[in-house]
């Protein structure tokens, strides 16, 4: 072996990397577990502890040292469903930026094209602008960009000048959308970084107004999802006495009585057929008005839907829904900026009645400039007070966020978790003049603090507040008040971002999938290492010594790029333990070869190397092409497993080359004797002569067959996709009982009814044992925000909790303990953009795979029978895979769902099929010696199908195996899609003997016919 000195120096840095870099891994570990051990599950106090030590050395290397902080932020990234945590995608508004910067947003010619731009979207790769850009064009004609109602702003002009050109402004807006991307990754930077997570990462999607944010560890998703999407946008407004707007509802009330049509129903048909008229007690007296309590304004609810009176109900759009604050037994306005209340599900609905025309031109001409708004619910109420809010000429707030320097979670007198805030010298003066107005007022004024649309606090003002210093207070918890504090400091966003993609998983089972996945791992690893030494003897050792270097520095390589090790990157990197041996065995069957004509075992190990390297390049350069495209076209978790695919496909190429024969020239120095097989396996192998082109047409019969049935199952029953594809939410519960799926779908389906009355029963599935179910449902999926999600989940705990045996709690059931692992253990939500987006990535990865691998075998082999052979047999196992899993579903007693897991398993079958296929191949073009002749003989076919036989048989045989281990052990997340795999390499293994190489047979002889 040439330049010994230099591979081997090579390992040896390799080595001491690899162990450098996993060190980390293990002083944090160590660290951790003595943490555990002093205090044992007092999580508080072990939380106590490691932040204590954060500073404090634990890792002196002499030289260097390392603190707990710094060893932490370089162990190995473990991805969320390996350790718990949340993943999120957020979407900037493009389409608020735009319309931010527009002249008039209510142009005619914009609407339309903002309309077109948003249909356009659901069905296009492209991004928003592009989009709005082509459908402006469409719609403006010959109109310029530089239109003052376009986007020929003064702000506009004073940059490119006056007349620009449509491309300048172009140019322009592209730039103002980046920047308003930047700013909003930022801003979450900042507040990510206040929210004290450890190892968090946030990053740009390269391409797209997408933010990538992971966050591990997290047990509070909703809290998260709120803090990652508050626009927190902060105003204080003139808030109006409530009574001085009493007289103004009810006129609007008379006002829509004209104009909605009456549903001419009597009143007890309305109560009981309409669930959603209002739970609030309605108004039984003069002018239809019943008060709410002087102290509190809060409504009283009548579970029975509350119809006390029906002849005093009438027909009244407003006030059937939305209560006066008035005295009960008076009937006098109670004092304060209170005009009434409702519930939070009636809001919209009132929003819309208030915003009317019609409704907006009985305002005073005094109070043009009123602005209402809804008070943020406390205490998980239902009920919300609507607060009339008085600006500027502008309809403006007299102050805004924007003078915040510094905002701060303390405590008032009562000892509740309030916010306070300093503004710099310009809010000072404007807020100690409007509390000096307000506070000389009769009956004293009030200010509403305005958070995101929702009004906080409303405090009275007594006087003047100099100093510019003021608190939110709002019913708070002690998180709820330290999140907005840290909002308010890290900035508003300039434009909102809506989270289009999240995963959830719960710490519990995280802690299960590390245990599956160690398990798996050693245990498919000492099996190999032990076949490996069964069926090559001495030489066996060698290859399990490359072996476990191999994962040593594939280990090391994830863990020095910092690339995340998920799930399905563990399914791969135990993958590449089969697929490792494939290297191995190959050499090893040459070597074998060489032995058996006579040749001395130094020179055998030579020409073995040396035959066998076309092969190992060939097999390997495809499986590597699949990985690179599934890497391109993934995300998340999926990325991770293609990360690790092409880390463990180089280090495998480099420990079975080089590692193995540096082992052999080390044997070698002490005795010139070595064996390649034991006395049980000596002849496996050696003497077989099917013939596999006899056997081509009933083999074609056979695949006819399987692919007929297939696409019929494909055109009839179709594939069980999941969110990824159709968008939609998952939630995954786990009970304390087994469950009967149909019960839960049906009481979760009277949970979940939108305002139509219509039920969205959801999918529900076991998964694994009777006590677990993953329950799918498209209830609400165009709606995202926290409190939607936060609004599901409650609904989706009144729907579940009557099948717990023991009563379990709500806060129980959203962050399950580690100890007793039931309740709501993980969820996943995609909206449909992002679906559509995976759907079409997916179909291009395969695409793109199947005509990458077709030109590489062209040009390495120069003749396009061979690439029409692999992509056959290619094209052959992905049918039959795909149809198996349409026949198949709800009959396995396991999930065969398609997501993107799925798709990552049919392009790793399309990896490991062409592996196959081209090791045949290329001892094909070795017996026919580089004859480029059109026509071939079946002879030297079957010959070159039985000089691989073994190493078929190994190499399937060995990544079976393991495959099977994880399949059995590896816990239910991955069941299905290692099915996938294991299936794909049972029908590789079949085609490539039986339709790639007849393929090659069949048309190289028809070609050579024709030429004749």
């Amino acid at each position: 072996m040439q330049n010994k000195g230099v591979i081997r120096l090579f390992a040896i840095i390799f080595a001491v990397a690899s162990l450098f870099e996993l060190s980390f891994s293990y002083v944090a570990s160590q660290v951790e577990s003595d943490i555990h051990a002093k205090y044992g599950q007092d999580a508080a106090k072990v939380q106590y502890a490691l932040d204590s030590m954060s500073n404090e050395v634990v890792f002196d290397l002499g030289i260097t040292s390392y603190t707990f902080k710094e060893v932490k932020s370089k162990e190995m990234n473990l991805g969320l469903d390996l350790r718990g945590g949340m993943n999120v995608i957020l979407e900037v508004s493009v389409r608020d930026v735009l319309k931010g910067l527009v002249g008039n947003a209510e142009d005619e010619q914009f609407k339309a094209a903002i309309a077109a731009a948003d249909a356009a979207q659901r069905n296009s790769q492209l991004g928003y602008l592009p989009l709005f850009f082509e459908a402006m064009d469409a719609q403006r004609g010959t109109r310029p960009l530089s239109d003052p109602g376009l986007y020929g702003t003064k702000d506009m002009t004073d940059r490119l000048g006056f007349n620009a050109t449509d491309e300048l402004i172009k140019a322009a807006i592209t730039e103002d959308v980046e920047a308003s991307i930047q700013n909003v990754y930022t801003v979450l930077k900042a507040r990510i970084d206040q929210f004290g997570v450890v190892q968090p990462n946030i990053q740009r999607l390269d391409g797209t107004g997408r933010i990538l944010v992971e966050l591990p560890g997290v047990k509070d998703p909703v809290r998260v999802q709120r803090l990652l999407q508050s626009t927190a946008r902060l105003e204080f407004w003139r808030a109006d006495q409530g009574a001085a707007w009493m007289q103004y509802i009810v006129n609007a009330n008379e006002k829509l009585r004209a104009i909605i049509e009456n549903p001419n129903q009597n009143v007890v048909e309305a109560a009981e057929s309409s669930e959603g008229a209002s739970d609030l007690t309605l108004p039984t007296a003069v002018g239809e008005e019943t008060g709410a309590s002087s102290e509190d304004a809060v409504a009283s609810v009548d579970a029975d839907g509350a119809v006390a009176d029906s002849a005093a109900l009438g027909f009244n759009p407003l006030l059937n829904i939305f209560q006066l604050n008035v005295n009960p037994q008076s009937f006098v306005p109670n004092e304060g900026p209170i005009v009434g209340y409702a519930l939070t599900r009636d809001t919209a609905t009132i929003n819309g009645y208030l915003a009317m025309p019609e409704i907006r031109n009985l305002i005073p001409g005094n109070a043009r400039y009123v602005h209402f708004a809804w008070t943020r619910p406390e205490n998980n109420s239902e009920v919300t007070l609507l607060i009339a809010l008085q600006g500027n000429r502008n309809n403006e707030p007299e102050l805004d966020g924007g003078v915040i320097v510094d905002a701060r979670q303390e405590f008032d007198q009562g000892n509740n978790p309030v916010v306070t805030m300093a503004m710099n010298g310009q809010g000072a003066q404007v807020w100690q003049q409007l509390t000096k107005e307000e506070g000389g007022k009769t009956p004293k004024g009030h200010v509403a603090v305005v958070l995101d649309n929702l009004v906080y606090s409303y405090p009275r003002v007594n006087g003047e507040i100099s100093g510019g210093r003021t608190q939110i207070e709002g019913g708070f918890s002690l998180d709820e008040a330290t999140d907005l504090a840290n909002v308010l400091k890290a900035g508003k966003l300039p434009v909102p971002a809506r989270i289009i993609q999240s995963d959830v998983v719960g710490p519990s089972l995280g802690k299960e999938a590390i245990s599956a996945s160690v398990n798996s791992f050693a245990f498919a690893l000492l099996v190999v290492l032990l076949y490996m030494v069964f069926y090559y003897s001495g030489a066996g050792l060698g290859a399990s010594l490359a072996l476990v270097v191999n994962m040593f520095f594939i280990f090391g390589i994830l863990d020095a790029f910092g690339a995340v090790l998920t799930l399905p990157g563990m399914a791969g990197i135990v993958l590449t333990i089969g697929m490792a041996v494939d290297a191995n065995v190959l050499i090893y069957d040459r070597i074998r070869e060489e032995l058996a004509t006579g040749k001395a075992v130094r020179t055998a190990i030579s020409d073995g190397y040396k035959g066998s390297r076309s092969a190992i390049i060939d097999a390997n350069v495809t499986t590597l092409l699949t990985a690179i495209i599934l890497f391109i076209f993934g995300t998340g978790p999926i990325r991770g497993f293609a990360t690790t695919l092409i880390i463990g496909i180089a280090s495998s190429l480099f420990t079975a080359i080089f590692i193995t024969r540096m082992f052999f020239e080390w044997r070698l120095k002490k005795s010139e004797e070595m064996s390649f097989a034991t006395s049980i396996t000596k002849n496996w192998f050696t003497n077989t002569n099917f013939k596999f082109m006899s056997f081509r047409k009933p083999a074609y019969i056979f695949s006819t067959i399987m692919i007929i049935l297939s696409l019929a199952s494909l055109f009839t029953r179709g594939l069980s996709l999941g969110v990824d594809f159709e968008g939609g939410r998952t939630y995954q519960v786990r009970f304390d009982q087994p469950v009967e799926v149909a019960a839960v779908a049906e009481a979760l389906g009277a949970q979940w009814v939108d305002a139509d009355g219509r039920s969205f029963a959801p999918a529900v599935k076991t998964l694994g044992s009777p006590d677990q179910v993953v329950i799918t449902t498209n209830f609400r999926v165009d709606e995202n925000g926290a409190d939607v999600e936060e609004a599901l989940q409650s609904s989706l705990f009144e729907g579940v909790k009557g099948f717990y045996t023991n009563p379990i709690e709500v806060s129980a059931f959203m962050n399950p303990s580690d100890d007793e692992a039931v309740g709501l253990v993980a969820s996943r939500q995609v909206g449909p953009t992002v679906a559509d987006d995976i759907k079409d990535t997916a179909v291009w990865a395969v695409i793109f795979s199947l005509l990458a691998i077709f030109l590489y075998l062209l040009l390495r082999f120069n003749k396009w029978q061979y690439s029409l052979g692999a992509v056959a047999a290619t094209v052959h196992d992905t049918i039959i895979v795909l149809g198996a899993f349409s026949l198949l579903d709800g009959v396995l007693p396991f999930s065969l769902e398609v997501d993107q897991a799925f798709i990552a398993a049919i392009l790793t079958v399309i990896g490991y099929s062409l592996n196959d296929t081209v090791v045949v191949f290329d001892r094909i073009r070795e017996f026919f010696g580089g004859s480029t002749k059109s026509d071939m003989k079946s002879e030297v076919l079957d010959n070159a199908l039985n000089a691989t036989l073994s190493r078929t048989f190994n190499t399937s045989f060995t990544t079976i195996i393991v495959l099977l281990i994880i399949f059995i052990f590896g816990g239910e997340v991955l069941r299905g899609f290692i099915f996938a795999i294991l299936l794909g390499i049972v029908v590789g293994t079949y085609s490539s003997l039986f339709i790639a190489s007849p393929v090659l047979y069949d048309s190289s002889n028809r070609l050579g016919k024709e030429k004749a």
